[in-house]
């Protein structure tokens, strides 16, 4: 929902929390500074949420139904449509995923969840080897998103005809703040989603990973983020700058 050009400052809607979004004064940056802002605000729910259930156990069916369903509502997506479905059959075989959603029904994105009382799912061996297998199985996933409703990892196959080991990026929905440091996010919402995209980010998270770790022994701060910035725009001459910045920025922060 859009909010109206009134004020300088709204409130939103009676029963969500109170805080206040700026009015932008661009015009064309409207629609998706507001949808950053009520997915952020949407987010602050879950997150409440999952403060409120403690040291509560919960199982893997409340997790999805109070955690992450609410994550992927947040950025637009339908969890009741044709395009999203639960314990989707992976290859055609008897092994099922949690989830599978496409924009257009070409191309999936795998969403495999787990218990919230499951911590650091990504270092998890069955884990990882459950949704290699997932990717291995059928060409369609393009992006598999590890979750247990707190911790989001996400693989991608990058260049390389096999999914790496190792997610490309991930967070925890306590540190991501969509209208500062999280920007990136937006990617994720349903309208401007482009499945095409995500192989190309992974293998961009790598890039970068492999550069600061050349860099490891550089002298100073300042000098390794100028060669990083340097040999990143080497790599990849059609971003802008606005955008290697914005990349090199999320994929150091929450990798």
């Amino acid at each position: 929902m859009l909010l109206r050009n009134k004020t300088k400052k709204e409130t939103v809607e009676k029963g969500s929390p109170s805080r206040e979004i700026q009015t932008p004064e661009d015009k064309t940056a409207e629609r998706e500074r507001y949808s950053l802002a009520y997915t952020q605000l949407a987010i602050d729910r879950i997150v409440d949420d999952l403060k409120k259930s403690g040291g509560e156990r919960l199982t893997e069916a409340d997790t999805c139904n109070r955690l992450v369903l609410p994550f992927f509502q947040a950025f637009g997506w339908n969890t009741a449509n044709e395009l999203w479905h639960c314990q989707f059959a992976v290859g055609g075989s008897r092994r099922h995923v949690d989830y599978a959603f496409s924009r257009t029904g070409h191309g999936f994105v795998f969403v495999e969840a787990k218990k919230l009382n499951f911590k650091n799912i990504d270092k998890n061996k069955n884990f990882i080897r459950q949704i290699e297998g997932y990717f291995n199985a059928d060409k369609r996933a393009h992006l598999i998103i590890l979750t247990n409703g707190e911790e989001y990892c996400f693989f991608s196959y990058g260049e390389s005809t096999g999914i790496s080991a190792v997610p490309f990026f991930k967070f925890n929905i306590r540190n991501i703040d969509l209208t500062g440091n999280a920007g990136f996010l937006r990617h994720l919402f349903r309208n401007s989603f482009n499945i095409g995209d995500w192989p190309q980010y992974a293998e961009m998270s790598r890039a970068l990973a492999e550069i600061r770790h050349s860099l490891r022994k550089a002298p100073d701060s300042a000098g390794k983020q100028h060669v990083t910035d340097k040999a990143f725009s080497l790599l990849y001459p059609n971003l802008s700058d606005k955008e290697r910045d914005e990349i090199i920025r999320f994929f150091t922060e929450f990798r």
